[in-house]
């Protein structure tokens, strides 16, 4: 009989494959579009199951509703563009791609049509990253008086160690001193 840690090993391998094989390529093939179709498909149905993905499929789910709330011009009445549908994929990537340890961000849209996402766990600290048109993430935040932005590369589906760091820190899981 299979070990629990290594089943849930496989698992996790499978669906890191999976993964990728539903992101655009460089394959052009029916064959490659077809493969691309059914990996998307299962990812999809994957992460829909909060047994399986826990929070992340409530914050797709969320994200997903906020997308659809967004989808026309104008939609807040000011003249704000639709949300792009390169920053809603971005900020889903952002989303498989938090440690599980962080809790799921909120969502907003912002009138350029970008995805932002804020962590807030209270008036004085908050962090909020902007997910666009491209791979470049502007991020800011407020701890008390300690205020700063930046920007970092999303590469590979993977949020870089510094915003990782950042987000613990402002929500409290993380307590160490921030460099300068």
């Amino acid at each position: 009989m299979p070990e629990p840690v290594l089943s849930l090993g496989l698992m996790v391998a499978g669906y890191t494959a999976l993964t990728a094989l539903s992101r655009p390529g460089s394959a052009v093939s029916r064959e490659a579009a077809a493969v691309r179709h059914n990996a998307s498909s299962l990812v999809e149905r994957t992460e829909q199951s909060v047994a399986l993905f826990g929070p992340k499929a409530v914050a797709l789910s969320e994200l997903s509703e906020l997308a659809a709330e967004c989808s026309t011009e104008d939609w807040d009445g000011y003249g704000a563009l639709a949300m792009d549908v390169r920053a809603l994929r971005l900020a889903q990537e952002i989303i498989r791609s938090l440690p599980d340890d962080i809790e799921m961000p909120s969502f907003s849209i912002e009138p350029d049509g970008c995805v932002s996402l804020d962590w807030m766990p209270s008036r004085g600290r908050t962090f909020t990253l902007s997910a666009g048109k491209s791979d470049r993430l502007p991020y800011a935040w407020i701890d008390g008086t300690d205020r700063g932005h930046a920007v970092a590369k999303f590469a590979g589906g993977q949020l870089p160690p510094r915003i990782v760091q950042e987000i613990k820190r402002i929500c409290g899981h993380d307590t160490s001193l921030r460099a300068a």
